[in-house]
């Protein structure tokens, strides 16, 4: 079965130089983000784009599952590997969601970013994302030099995959129970498009986001995403890895980590963890 992605459509949507031109388009997928590393093993180029009408095994972060209603929601992962910065992979995340944010804005919506990385459309889910990072080893061997040339042997390289759900046309009975309080689509908020051009306005913005944060510009990018956040100054609590913390959100710092004081006046640096605005707020 083809997909009804509609390549058409989306390449006269895409303003990039690079990102999304090798397009793999499936009506079906496990994981867009495992299509992509699979690719990568078949040396895909740099900033090939995989979407799919539905995926059987989407994720989120933290091993959450993501659900794709077919044909509705827009799930695709982008391939970067040429040029990766290990430390500007450690800001892809936020990259990654402020340009979900700034896409959806291009197509008419007033969308709010949460740490890390989630888009909200009237305080409920909109779109995810989940970046995937990884040390690619050069195959087993090393090259043979010619005579008189001494070749180097291929050196690791990192790669990164990243991944973005988003809601474009679902309707309210389209999300599972357990999502019906906490997810919205764009359908719903009142914006009318397709899931082709909100994959390209993401491209378009990731490029111009990846781009600069490749080029050592982490300020604007820190600027941006902080802009579209709206619970600075707000007591939350963060479920992070070694436990729970509460305190007011104060900034981000300089690596994309969040930044809470705490209710003894201390300051803690938080690296990852699930945010909540609100007592028993529910993580979609």
């Amino acid at each position: 079965m083809a997909s009804t992605f509609d390549r058409v459509r989306f390449g006269s949507r895409l303003t990039t130089r690079w990102l999304g031109r090798t397009l793999v388009a499936r009506a079906e997928v496990g994981s867009t983000n495992d299509e992509a590393w699979d690719a990568l093993a078949g040396d895909a180029p740099d900033g090939m784009l995989v979407v799919a009408d539905s995926q059987t095994r989407g994720r989120g972060r933290a091993g959450r599952a993501w659900h794709t209603a077919p044909g509705k929601a827009l799930a695709l992962s982008v391939l970067l590997h040429q040029g990766c910065d290990r430390r500007s992979l450690g800001l892809l995340p936020l990259a990654a969601g402020l340009a979900a944010a700034q896409a959806l804005e291009t197509l008419g919506a007033a969308p709010a970013l949460k740490w890390p990385n989630d888009v909200l459309l009237g305080g409920r889910k909109v779109a995810g994302v989940l970046c995937e990072s990884r040390r690619i080893q050069p195959p087993p061997g090393h090259p043979t030099s010619p005579p008189g040339r001494v070749v180097a042997p291929a050196a690791a390289r990192d790669a990164a995959v990243v991944g973005v759900g988003v809601n474009v046309a679902q309707d309210a009975g389209d999300f599972p129970p357990e999502l019906a309080k906490t997810a919205t689509s764009l359908a719903l908020a009142g914006i009318a498009t397709d899931r082709e051009s909100v994959a390209a306005a993401f491209l378009n913005e990731l490029e111009t986001l990846w781009t600069g944060l490749q080029a050592g510009d982490r300020a604007t990018l820190l600027a941006a995403w902080s802009a579209r956040a709206d619970f600075w100054g707000r007591t939350v609590t963060v479920r992070a890895p070694a436990g729970l913390l509460r305190g007011v959100a104060r900034a981000l710092d300089p690596d994309g980590a969040l930044v809470l004081v705490l209710e003894d006046g201390t300051e803690a640096v938080v690296l990852a963890g699930d945010l909540e605005t609100g007592p028993g707020e529910a993580q979609p």
